[in-house]
């Protein structure tokens, strides 16, 4: 699986219930309904950037779009990291 870092603005601070369901999905070490199994998250009160591992972009893409994110083309960047995640 390769490693994914997407980025979106967010429309205001993210509301505890996004945050408290990011955190559980993270922690679960699960995938998610679309094969991603997320990593980490990092955001400030305008923008969010999520980490995931998945087979494709369109994993991630999809994965957001059931939370009500869409994200662009150019949102999602096939990333490494110099620890292994």
């Amino acid at each position: 699986m390769a490693l994914y870092l997407d980025h979106h603005p967010m429309a205001g601070p993210i509301p505890q219930e996004m945050k408290d369901a990011a955190v559980a999905k993270i922690q679960s070490g699960q995938p998610d309904d679309f094969g991603g199994t997320g990593i980490n998250a990092f955001f400030t009160d305008s923008e969010a950037w999520c980490l995931t591992k998945a087979d494709s972009p369109d994993a991630i893409h999809k994965s957001h779009e059931a939370i009500g994110i869409t994200l662009g083309a150019g949102d999602i960047k096939e990333v490494g990291s110099f620890i292994k995640v």
